[in-house]
């Protein structure tokens, strides 16, 4: 039968222990304070190994029926050292409360128990160690609420750990926290063995009596972990890939990720598709080396006058071809087949650049009316065409983002 205080009660009548101290009813949590008094206080030669076993009162009865002197003076030693029930209510004999209790109670206690107590285990030992413990009541009382007042703080901050206590992910999260750990905390004890359950990771960060900042920074350390082992099984084809940029660099990726309302990486993969399509890093480069050879040519040979460039076919095919007007995209510059009578030869001459072809004045009716013009085939240096408009990084998003709207249409069919 168990009392108040948890503790198994025997219902020995006649039992020489009963008979001896005159007890209205036995108490195992009373048997195991008096073994102690009696072994550490008045010499007793009792076995350690009886101390909350089986032979326990018989071993105390045994002591006390020749040392008849000390019954009277057990009584009162009782009540200077063991305080009432109620206050020992608040613990529960758990292993994760044993674990936080133990070493404070061994500090606050400091002499202990003796060795070699195999049989005292739990939240017995720990109200043993409370009841043995040779102080003032009143401070043992004291000593006692603030332990309860610290266990129910610390049980407050169990908050933080909700996600480990979840039935679906909560083991699996506990050994992500374990392997975080393992990996990252320089603290951890050589003997801590694997976390795998909700307990033992509470019995953990009991152990290591971190702040409330500390902790919640490992937490939030540990469950981004879990997020990126998440996120990498739900997308095998992707890989963690770290490469150091400038702060230049940096903050233009911050910028295009805001502007275009996407994640850095999807901002990466999309010029770095776009480069790979288009070609436009090569062609930066190729365009600064064209302006470097330039320059280069610029400071080696004098800068030359742009010329239009004219060939004057003289064939006879040409000559009897029927008359028509070339089209010249540059002024066109005199030659002076022109500039000479018709009997001189036309020969090709340079001309300056600054004269404008004028007709001759003294050709004859027949060059003016009937005779057919010379052919003339004129070549310019123009500036290349400048095609479309280059496109943009939002022209690029738009047509992923128009692609992908018809491929889930697609996919999802007709409403």
């Amino acid at each position: 039968m168990k009392n108040n205080d948890g503790f198994v009660t025997k219902n020995l009548q006649e039992d020489e222990l009963t008979r001896l101290l005159k007890e209205p009813r036995p108490s195992t949590r009373h048997d195991i304070w008096l073994w102690l008094y009696l072994y550490d206080f008045e010499r007793a030669k009792l076995n350690p190994d009886t101390c909350n076993g089986a032979a326990m009162r018989d071993d105390i009865a045994h002591f006390l029926k020749r040392n008849t002197d000390l019954l009277d003076e057990i009584n009162r030693q009782k009540d200077r050292f063991m305080v009432k029930d109620d206050y020992l209510k608040w613990i529960d004999g758990g292993e994760r409360q044993y674990r936080w209790l133990l070493n404070r109670i061994e500090g606050i206690t400091a002499s202990g128990l003796p060795r070699g107590l195999v049989h005292l285990t739990g939240k017995k030992r720990l109200i043993a160690m409370l009841d043995h413990w040779d102080v003032a009541i009143t401070k043992k009382v004291e000593e006692i609420e603030r332990l309860r007042r610290d266990w129910l703080q610390r049980k407050a901050r169990d908050s933080d750990f909700s996600v480990f206590e979840d039935k679906k992910d909560g083991a699996s999260r506990c050994k992500c926290a374990w392997e975080w750990l393992e990996k990252n905390y320089k603290n951890l004890p050589e003997e801590q063995l694997p976390i795998s359950n909700y307990t033992e990771l509470l019995i953990f960060f009991d152990q290591e009596n971190l702040s409330a900042i500390e902790q919640k920074h490992f937490i939030q350390k540990i469950n981004k972990h879990w997020n990126r082992q998440q996120y990498d099984k739900r997308t095998p084809d992707k890989k963690q890939f770290n490469v150091k940029l400038s702060l230049t660099a940096i903050n233009l990726l911050s910028e295009l990720a805001q502007k275009h309302d996407l994640t850095q990486a999807r901002v990466l993969e999309l010029l770095i598709t776009m480069e790979s399509e288009r070609g436009m890093i090569e062609k930066h480069f190729t365009r600064h080396a064209s302006k470097d050879i330039a320059a280069e040519s610029d400071n080696s040979t004098p800068t030359q006058p742009a010329r239009t460039q004219m060939t004057i076919d003289k064939s006879p095919a040409a000559l009897l071809a029927p008359q028509t007007q070339p089209t010249l995209e540059a002024k066109r510059e005199p030659s002076s087949a022109f500039m000479s009578d018709s009997a001189t030869p036309m020969i090709d001459h340079p001309v300056s650049e600054n004269l404008e072809a004028q007709p001759n004045k003294n050709a004859s009716s027949y060059f003016e009316t009937d005779r057919p013009p010379l052919s003339i085939q004129a070549t310019t240096q123009c500036p290349p065409s400048r095609g479309e408009r280059p496109k943009t990084l939002g022209d690029i998003l738009r047509e992923k983002e128009e692609e992908e709207s018809r491929r889930l249409k697609a996919e999802i069919g007709p409403v």
